[in-house]
């Protein structure tokens, strides 16, 4: 099929100049034959008989966030951010329906507007909805649901034309396979989410002991509503980060803090935070040998201090410095094991890492697929500036993870196939026979999902 149409090949529903595709992190690019941005459900559906008709294989794609080769396809792309806005909203009932591209920010601000918010959120506000939760993207805190446990209903196309429902009382077990679908059960129409109303979070960070952290990181983890540290190699310090909830926002509430105090905050997170840990960065890509020194920098630059916002805006933060990323979800108890050895690691090999290791925690959760199935979960997230080797590291780190049970975040790179997972997932088959199911040929299939899967 053309591109761009013929009078053989007429372009197909929805189709837009197709160029080459990027992923955020910019480590992926794909040239798929035709790429399509529907902007309602019936073009969707039309997408998806076109492409059955054609021959050609269909992936859904949303902000490009992932690491992981879930989205290069060289059939049919199916460019979802035109598919955004609300659809509904029950502030009785504390619930909200969103089209599937639309935002975590987009998300955040149309709760606002109606005094709701999520318990719980991701650090990157810029994923869709559906794209976050195709892959388990996770916040922290083991009190409040992660993203996918707060997903109540989910409406797919499926390539043989129909709109499929699932609820938690109408087909319980396809929304417990949604909730981490991968993109393999059909193009997500609409996500429907359980709020509360909106709060506040008081956030505390400060510099401590890595060593003393981590020997008591279960009992910390435990005690906090949302918890979190980084460590950055070659330091002995960890930057611990710690939110506590605060009461419901009264109908007179405007802003937490003055204008003052909010720009100096702003300042401090674009400047010393953001921005001169990009500059550091790319430092260290021309300069390897100054990595450690850079990197003990950048640890003392990020000082201790306290604050009070609005839930999403303490929840999440901007991403303008693009880098790789590999992540893993253990048991908890199997958390500091974890990360000790991975500390070993790194200070025995002279692993030149530029950006900290990052760990948080979060409750079980009932997807199928979630990488946090069915236990309470400790995350270890490595990151590496774009343009630094990580490919070696990451391996290596990735043994450690799995020898203490550790389950890949299926959107960040990892070496993992089917015949590796499915023993980790108790409910495997279960998401492979309503695969099957919704999608018997296998439309929905790329290269990276048949492996995964095993299909």
């Amino acid at each position: 099929m053309s591109t761009r149409g013929s009078a053989h090949q007429p372009a197909m529903t929805a189709q837009v100049r197709s160029t080459a595709w990027h992923s955020w992190g910019g480590n992926l690019t794909a040239r798929p034959s035709v790429t399509v941005r529907p902007d309602d459900s019936d073009q969707v559906l039309h997408v998806l008989e076109e492409a059955v008709a054609a021959g050609k294989s269909v992936r859904p794609s949303g902000s490009g966030h992932s690491w992981s080769p879930l989205v290069p396809t060289d059939g049919v792309r199916l460019d979802t951010s035109a598919l955004t806005g609300l659809a509904s909203v029950d502030e009785d009932r504390q619930q909200v329906t969103v089209f599937a591209g639309t935002t975590v920010h987009q998300l955040n601000l149309i709760l606002e507007e109606h005094g709701l918010a999520l318990a719980n959120l991701p650090d990157c506000a810029h994923m869709t909805v559906a794209g976050a939760i195709a892959t388990g993207t996770h916040g922290t805190g083991l009190g409040q649901p992660s993203l996918g446990d707060q997903v109540i209903g989910v409406s797919l196309a499926t390539p043989s034309g129909d709109v499929v429902t699932c609820s938690e009382t109408h087909r319980p077990e396809l929304l417990r396979a949604a909730r981490v679908h991968l993109g393999v059960l059909g193009v997500v129409l609409t996500v429907t989410l359980r709020c509360v109303s909106a709060f506040r979070l008081h956030c505390a960070e400060f510099r401590e002991p890595v060593a003393g952290l981590v020997d008591s990181l279960q009992e910390r983890m435990s005690g906090a509503d949302h918890f979190e540290f980084s460590w950055m190699p070659g330091t002995s310090v960890a930057h611990t980060r710690i939110m506590s909830r605060l009461h419901r926002l009264s109908a007179t509430y405007t802003r937490p803090a003055s204008p003052i105090s909010r720009a100096l905050r702003r300042t401090d997170d674009a400047v010393l935070r953001t921005s001169l840990s990009a500059g550091l960065g790319r430092v260290g890509a021309l300069m390897p040998r100054a990595v450690g020194g850079l990197n003990k920098i950048g640890s003392m630059a990020v000082s201790s201090r306290r604050y009070t916002d609005i839930s999403y805006r303490a929840f999440t933060a901007s991403r303008p410095v693009h880098y790789v990323a590999s992540e893993h979800a253990l048991p908890l108890e199997a958390t500091a094991p974890a990360f000790r050895e991975l500390k070993a690691l790194v200070e025995r090999d002279g692993y030149e890492l530029t950006f900290p290791v990052h760990v948080r925690c979060s409750p079980p959760e009932q997807g199928y697929l979630s990488p946090a199935a069915g236990r309470y979960t400790g995350w270890i997230n490595l990151r590496q500036y774009g343009k630094r080797p990580h490919k070696t590291f990451f391996r290596a780190a990735e043994e450690i993870f799995v020898a203490h049970g550790g389950r890949p975040h299926w959107g960040t790179l990892h070496t993992r196939t089917a015949e590796d997972l499915a023993s980790s997932y108790p409910h495997w088959d279960e998401f492979l026979a309503l695969r099957a199911e919704l999608d018997p040929d296998g439309v929905l299939l790329g290269e990276h999902t048949r492996e995964v899967l095993g299909v």
